[in-house]
């Protein structure tokens, strides 16, 4: 049941995730002013390297966006699945 619900959850977790980014970017200065800070230090330092080694700056900042994927993926995940953990555990006790 677990890999058919992540089938069928996929899409809409990737979809939900990138307008809850949208929304911070226009509702939180702090989290708005954090991004932009780490896109200028990423930049920073990726241009003090010499050109040789900025490949390897921009393969490690591909690498960690796609940890972050798979992570954010995973906890959305849970949280669904705690949700419905949590709704069949309160039906259960409502009917007891």
């Amino acid at each position: 049941m677990y890999k058919s619900l992540e089938a069928l959850t996929d899409p809409l977790i990737r979809i939900r995730l990138e307008g809850m980014y949208r929304e911070l970017l226009v509702t939180d200065a702090a989290y708005n002013m954090l991004l932009q800070e780490s896109v200028h230090y990423f930049h920073q330092l990726r241009n003090a390297l010499p050109e040789d080694q900025q490949d390897a700056a921009f393969q490690y900042e591909d690498t960690q966006l796609s940890i972050q994927a798979i992570t954010e993926r995973s906890i959305y995940l849970q949280g669904f699945k705690d949700a419905l953990y949590l709704s069949n555990e309160l039906r259960s006790s409502s009917t007891a």
